[in-house]
C-alpha cells in the first residue's frame, strides 16, 4: 500500500492553522500558485522580511512572536507537491525553517525536514529530521562588517585580519533524527516514518508548537532591552 499526503485546501488550512497558533502570527498565509502543472510549492506568502537559507532562494519570513515579544528570531515554511496516481498531487517534501536575527540579518539557524522519497528508501539520514545550518563563514562576515561600520578610524590601509572561523567545520551537514533510534523499548527502532493525509497534520502541529516552545523557552531569559515591539504579519 502507498502511503501519502494528498493535497487538499483542508491540509493547507490546517498547516497554514498550526503555524499561526504556534508562532504567534494570525494573520499569516500559506500561497498555492493556480498553474500547478505536474508540481508546485505551498509557501509564506507575503511575509514582513525575506531571508535565505544558504542553499536556496530568498523566502518571505514572518517573526517568531512569544507573548506579544520580539524574538529575533524568524519562520519560513515550504511545501512540494507532485502530481501521482489518478491526477492526485501528494506531499513529497515539507521543511520549516527558522532564522536567527544578528545584527540587521537574518542567520539560517536550524529546519526541520521531512521527505518521502528519502523517508521510503535506505539511507543514513533520519526521516524526519532536524537540520542544523548556521554556517561559521556567514556569522562571520556579519561580524566583520559591523566592526567596520562602529569603526571610526580609516581602514582601507589596514591588512587583512585573520580569518576568525577559518579552522571551524561546517556542520549543516548533520542531521539529527526526531524519531528514536536508540531506544531499546521501540520495536522495532525506527529512523524512517512515512505519514497518510490524516496523521501529517497532527504530527506538524505537534512540530510548530515544539519549536515555538524552545523559542519561547530562549526568550523568556532575554532582557526586556533586547526584546523590542513585535513586527507583524503583514501580507
Amino acid at each position: 500500500m502507498n502511503i501519502v499526503v494528498e493535497y487538499s485546501n483542508t491540509l493547507i488550512r490546517r498547516l497554514e492553522e498550526s503555524l499561526r497558533s504556534a508562532f504567534g502570527q494570525p494573520s499569516m498565509l500559506l500561497g498555492v500558485p493556480r498553474d500547478r502543472g505536474v508540481g508546485f510549492h505551498a509557501r509564506l506568502n507575503g511575509g514582513s522580511r525575506t531571508a535565505h537559507m544558504d542553499d536556496g532562494p530568498n523566502q518571505d519570513v514572518a517573526e517568531i512572536v512569544v507573548n506579544q515579544r520580539h524574538s529575533g528570531f524568524w519562520f519560513t515554511f515550504d511545501a512540494a507537491f507532485t502530481i501521482g496516481l489518478h491526477d492526485q498531487y501528494t506531499l513529497e517534501h515539507a521543511a520549516i525553517g527558522v532564522f536567527h536575527e544578528i545584527g540587521t540579518e537574518l542567520v539560517p539557524f536550524f529546519r526541520a525536514d521531512w521527505d518521502k522519497l528519502d523517508a521510503e528508501q535506505e539511507s543514513e539520514h533520519a526521516q524526519p529530521h532536524w537540520h542544523f545550518v548556521q554556517r561559521p563563514s556567514r556569522i562571520e562576515g556579519i561580524v566583520r562588517g559591523l566592526r567596520a561600520a562602529s569603526s571610526q578610524l580609516p581602514t582601507e590601509f589596514e591588512p587583512e585580519p585573520i580569518g576568525l572561523f577559518d579552522q571551524l567545520v561546517d556542520c549543516g551537514k548533520v542531521h539529527f533524527a526526531m524519531t528514536s533510534l536508540w531506544e531499546k523499548s521501540e520495536e522495532p527502532p525506527y529512523k524512517k516514518r512515512l505519514f497518510d493525509s490524516d496523521d501529517f497534520p497532527k504530527w506538524f502541529d505537534s512540530l510548530t508548537r515544539y519549536i515555538a516552545g524552545e523559542i519561547a523557552f530562549i526568550v523568556g531569559h532575554m532582557s526586556l532591552e533586547d526584546a523590542p515591539n513585535v513586527q507583524a504579519f503583514s501580507p
